[in-house]
């Protein structure tokens, strides 16, 4: 938590001098004295003139000790300088018993130095612990007691930061005391505690508070908020959370973390929101105030057992889409519609593969009023084996696999629903038989048989609200699947370019389909993609070029620098044995093969052409084109494009655009462009930005832009974030958020780290 972060800054110089060095043999047990001046009265030494004494690892430095030797007590005055392992303390006088480990330092000043941990979570620098306190006393039991003193890993004189402590308890290993406490930025108090208490342990965590955030943004007004953090044991912990807003409502959240067993773990994540007034949308949306008060949970869990099962749970809930639109923290987020809710149990021994599973999908259309699909299959099995040979053939290989599953399925669409759970059974089994045409080509046929059985169906009936019906009348399926994928000799060419190798390579294929015995597809009830199977009779052939290069120097493969992916499907029955119904969007298997987008609304020769360029050099270039042109509409239908470039060693550049410009029945037209400008990086010494926005080109405005900023010095940085946010009527909302940053310990403020930019 931050605040135990922020408090182990008091703790961590002082720690080193608390650490109790390893039990030496005997033969250490020996005080060394060094001193221009030595004299003797009694078992009492007067030492004057660079004293110096050396004690199981311990030196002790001053300009006059007089040392006890039957006690093994030394006062020290003048310039003493305590040294143990990475620690030193300088100070004016210092009373210390060697025996016992216990002393008095007053007027203290020293340094104690951590090894920095490198992280990507905050920064880090390699100055030590500057600290400085009027009074230090060490106690035999090696617990530390601290009077009035500061501490700062700033360079000193007029450093940056310092945490004032009237008086601090510190017991190494264990935990750490402080009272009345106050944190100062450039000599100015930023916060006061009367009471810190932080853990010291290997993994220190402990029961507290955490620091408080404030913020403000246009929609929420300012917001004031604070958690607690439960250490409830070793291997689990709780954090509780709360922010008002005083615009009217709150939030609250809570996150939970186990470790039950040491092959187990667990995650609930919990945040609900109350709005009081700008819980309800400024302007009315479809004619109705929008309420966004709700909740969301995730649960997480996963664990290994013996005998290769493993299980794994990730379980989401929305209580609306109205709630995600008005109280997710980022665009992405708040434009997600989907909810997933899956959990599995596997086992994979051999060949063989069995898996139990539940699975709930909901997809939102709008949030007022509220629509969606859910799709629910519960429970749910699967059991099957990937292809092995059967060895009685011997002089052609042979393998065989089999797929089935049985679940119980249920669908709920605006449309209709389906009563109670609908059964489906499955199975697929197939033979592939791969061999060899000549020395150059190859040829892989599969031929299977896919039997499934559904206990209800769909059906239209105008008499219905919606012009659909659910029947309990079962449903079966039986298809004869025949593919034969044809691989042709790769044609290659190496070109020399001074020292570099460069080889051209194209890579022809073909694929046939055959599928047959699927009837009435449009009565089948839809819950995965194994239900928008239909007959086909295809061809698919591709071409693809790659152009790999191999440095001077370099050793073994060379690598891949641009690929290009031309591919198409001719059918030979253009509409799917009657599966293709004309003016409607059609979404069955055959046709989603190539390309995640619908194309037909109607009976087919030939499907659009997919282009896939692939361009990264391995420098500072990289893009990623993909467009479908549809040779019946004689124009491109989609296109997707990113593409980064680092122009100089802190100055990176990134953009993405999206089209969709196929018929409006298929598919809404689009066209968005996104874009990120990044100099240097969130911890890096010195200035560094981030401008990142989201286009709408289509209709012409911004629906997301962020701006974030930090300035660090080589011991704390700070920095600024700006956050527009425009979903029109729902959510119209400007952020302003702050972080401050302390070397080697951590951040504290409003910038989350799911938000960053860098």
């Amino acid at each position: 938590p931050a605040l135990a972060s922020l408090l182990a800054l008091l703790c961590a110089p002082l720690l080193g001098a608390a650490q109790q060095p390893a039990e030496p043999p005997p033969s250490s047990d020996i005080v060394e004295i060094l001193a221009d001046s030595q004299q003797k009265a009694g078992d009492v030494y007067l030492l004057r003139g660079n004293v110096v004494i050396h004690y199981r690892g311990m030196t002790l430095t001053a300009d006059e000790v007089v040392y006890d030797e039957a006690k093994r007590v030394a006062d020290a005055r003048g310039h003493v300088v305590f040294e143990r392992e990475d620690d030193r303390l300088e100070a004016d006088e210092a009373h210390y018993e060697l025996g016992t480990g216990a002393g008095v330092f007053l007027n203290v000043e020293g340094t104690a130095g951590p090894r920095p941990r490198p992280t990507d979570d905050y920064l880090v620098t390699s100055n030590p612990f500057y600290f400085k306190a009027e009074r230090v006393d060490r106690r035999s039991d090696g617990s530390y007691l601290v009077q009035h003193g500061w501490v700062t890993n700033c360079q000193p004189g007029r450093p940056k930061w310092r945490l004032k402590a009237a008086r601090a308890q510190i017991r190494p290993g264990n935990d750490a005391r402080l009272y009345h406490s106050t944190f100062l930025i450039a000599g100015v108090p930023i916060l006061f505690s009367p009471y810190f208490s932080m853990s010291l342990a290997e993994e220190p965590r402990q029961t507290g508070f955490l620091l408080p955030s404030i913020g403000n943004d246009s929609r929420r007004g300012t917001t004031v908020g604070d958690a607690f953090f439960w250490a409830i044991n070793p291997h689990a912990d709780l954090t509780l959370g709360a922010q008002y807003f005083n615009q009217g409502g709150w939030t609250q959240s809570a996150d939970l973390r186990a470790l039950p067993t040491e092959n187990s773990r667990i995650e609930v994540n919990y945040f609900g929101a109350v709005a009081a007034k700008f819980g309800r949308t400024q302007a009315r949306f479809g004619g109705q105030d929008l309420r966004q008060s709700g909740q969301y949970v995730r649960v997480y869990a996963e664990s290994r057992w013996a005998n290769g099962f493993r299980g794994v749970m990730d379980l989401d809930y929305l209580s609306s889409f109205a709630f995600r639109l008005g109280f997710a923290e980022t665009f992405n987020e708040a434009v997600r519609s989907e909810v997933h809710a899956d959990a599995f149990l596997t086992n994979n021994p051999g060949t063989l593969y069995f898996n139990g599973f539940f699975s709930r999908y909901q997809t939102f259309f709008q949030p007022q009023p509220e629509t969606s699909i859910t799709l629910l299959q519960a429970p749910g099995f699967e059991f099957g084996t990937r292809p092995y040979w059967l060895d009685w053939f011997k002089n052609q290989p042979v393998y065989f696999s089999f797929d089935s599953s049985v679940g119980g399925m249920r669908r709920d669409e605006p449309r209709y629903q389906t009563p109670n759970l609908v059964q489906r059974y499955s199975l697929f089994p197939r033979v592939t038989f791969p061999f060899t045409l000549g020395p150059y080509f190859s040829l892989t046929p599969t031929v299977g048989v896919r039997a499934t059985r559904y206990s209800a169906r769909v059906v239209d009936d105008p008499s219905a609200p919606n012009g659909k019906r659910v029947l309990n009348e079962p449903l079966r399926r039986v298809s004869e699947e025949v593919s034969v994928d044809l691989r042709f000799p790769s044609l290659e060419r190496v070109f020399e370019r001074g020292d570099h190798k460069y080889k051209h390579v194209i890579e022809p294929e073909v694929t046939y389909r055959y599928v047959n015995g699927v009837r009435h597809t449009d009565e089948f009830l839809r819950f995965d993609d194994s239900d928008i199977l239909s007959d086909t009779h295809e061809i698919e052939y591709a071409l693809t070029q790659r152009l790999f290069a191999k440095e001077p120097g370099e050793d073994g493969q060379a690598r891949e620098i641009l690929s290009w992916r031309l591919s198409q499907k001719y059918f030979f029955d253009p509409d799917l044995r009657d599966a293709l119904r004309p003016g409607v969007r059609n979404v069955l298997t055959a046709l989603s093969s190539l390309t995640p987008f619908a194309w037909a609304a109607g009976p087919r020769r030939f499907s659009p052409i997919a282009s896939t360029v692939k361009f990264d050099p391995g420098g500072r270039y990289h893009a990623d084109f993909r467009l479908d042109f549809d040779p019946d509409q004689g124009k491109v239908t989609n296109t997707r494009l990113t593409a980064g470039t680092r122009v100089a060693e802190l100055l990176r550049l990134s953009v993405s655009h999206f089209t969709t410009r196929n018929l409006e029945l298929l598919q809404p037209h689009s066209n968005q462009l996104r874009f990120l400008v990044a100099y240097g990086e969130l911890y890096r010494r010195g200035f560094n930005a981030v401008v990142a926005s989201t286009w709408d080109m289509r209709r012409d405005f911004l629906p997301n832009t962020v701006v974030q900023t930090s300035y660090n010095w080589d011991c704390c940085g700070v920095a600024f974030s700006y956050r527009r946010l425009g979903l029109g009527l729902l959510r119209s909302q400007n952020e302003y958020r702050f972080t401050f940053t302390l070397a080697n310990v951590g951040s504290f403020g409003t910038i989350r780290s799911r938000e960053r930019l860098f």
